[in-house]
């Protein structure tokens, strides 16, 4: 089955496996705005000193999905690579966009370095909250390459 499964992906285009993580992207930040909810009424968020949970309303909840989706297409440029273990590599895909917002948007905005401007339990709340992206990124996009068998 497995080899079944490496011949699907190396059958898709480049272009296709960008597009399928793209979407799967959206998908895996999705998850991630659902997780603040879930966070926040667990009352985790407002332990960790975070007052709401990422905002559902439109434009607010546009650039969370986009960048996503941005942060979708270096995993499919490196999903034929990672295919063989592809659930851990989206597990630890997250440190990517994690570091990204630690080490360049928080110090843009103004947060500092790993947003300790905010407090550590806020940089600890971040990398909670963003747990879930690498794993449904990678949950969907093998289910929509599985689909193709």
């Amino acid at each position: 089955m497995m080899e079944q499964d490496m011949n699907v992906l190396h059958g898709l285009t480049l272009c296709q496996r960008v597009e399928i993580c793209f979407a799967s992207g959206g998908v895996g930040a999705a998850a991630v705005v659902l997780f603040s909810y879930v966070l926040f009424a667990l009352r985790i968020s407002s332990a960790l000193g975070v007052k709401a949970p990422i905002p559902l309303k439109s434009p607010d909840i546009y650039r969370p999905l986009f960048w996503g989706g941005l942060w979708g297409i270096p995993f499919g440029l490196l999903i034929g690579a990672a295919w063989k273990s592809l659930y851990l590599f989206g597990f630890l895909y997250v440190l990517a966009p994690l570091l990204a917002l630690f080490l360049i948007f928080l110090p843009l905005g103004g947060a500092g370095l790993f947003g300790l401007r905010q407090g550590p339990m806020f940089t600890l709340y971040l990398l909670l909250v963003n747990l879930p992206f690498g794993i449904i990124t990678a949950l969907v996009a093998r289910a929509i390459i599985g689909t193709h068998l």
